[in-house]
């Protein structure tokens, strides 16, 4: 996976295991009626993941070769987002599927609490440079106490770059044991959606694209909604 979204744990579990590539689910993009949107929208599904994204950006199946995740990547300049590079615009949302890689979900949870999204917004600062934690229940590793293992991060931030307004946030979630495995996808290990918008109404579509990623019937706002109940 580039830098952007998970250079870290999970590339290295990938390699260690064997994988058999899961079949790759159709990708379909219907039109979306959102008179409010300040940009016309098409709504990307590809298995248990949709989003909305501008009509005019491109859309691609996400590779399941190295890591067996389905979802998609979106932009209106795919070289540039997957390169990382500064003031691209794009959305990344997939699920990573348990039941097909089988390993502990132990190391879902550092995957998601080690994940790095420093990238986005172009270098320096573009708003807040940390995330916020919203659910993080450290497995035991002794075996001495149950803990859920789970985490949930997210960050949102927004800043003027070359003289053209930038947004961007992300919520990453490892489910564990813990609430967030009542919603969304039964076997998801691992949730992620990045997003990064340019233009004068870069915050208001931002907030449309966040919203409306899902997995089956969860929105990001329903797993954030579980961690919160996580976290009490």
């Amino acid at each position: 996976m580039r830098g952007r979204i998970l250079a870290l744990a999970l590339a290295a579990l990938a390699t260690a295991c064997t994988l058999t590539p899961p079949a790759q689910p159709h990708m379909s993009i219907l039109p979306v009626a959102s008179p409010a949107s300040p940009s016309p929208l098409v709504e990307v599904r590809i298995g248990h993941v949709r989003a909305v994204i501008p009509k005019s950006w491109e859309a691609r199946t996400l590779p399941t070769s190295n890591l067996p995740r389905e979802g998609f990547v979106a932009s209106p300049n795919l070289a540039r987002w997957e390169r990382g590079q500064a003031y691209s615009q794009g959305i990344e949302a997939f699920w990573v599927d348990v039941a097909t890689l089988r390993i502990p979900s132990d190391y879902y949870y550092l995957a998601a609490r080690n994940a790095s999204f420093r990238q986005l917004g172009g270098p320096g600062a573009c708003g807040p440079a940390r995330p916020q934690i919203l659910v993080n229940h450290p497995p035991d590793y002794s075996g001495r106490t149950l803990s859920p293992g789970d985490f949930v991060a997210s960050a949102a931030g927004g800043c003027m770059r070359g003289g053209r307004l930038t947004h961007w946030a992300y919520v990453v979630a490892a489910p564990g044991f813990g609430p967030i495995r009542k919603v969304g996808i039964p076997t998801s290990g691992l949730y992620v959606v990045v997003a990064e918008v340019t233009g004068p109404e870069s915050a208001r579509l931002l907030t449309e694209i966040m919203k409306s990623a899902r997995f089956d019937s969860a929105t990001i706002g329903h797993i954030v909604d579980a961690a919160h109940e996580a976290a009490v």
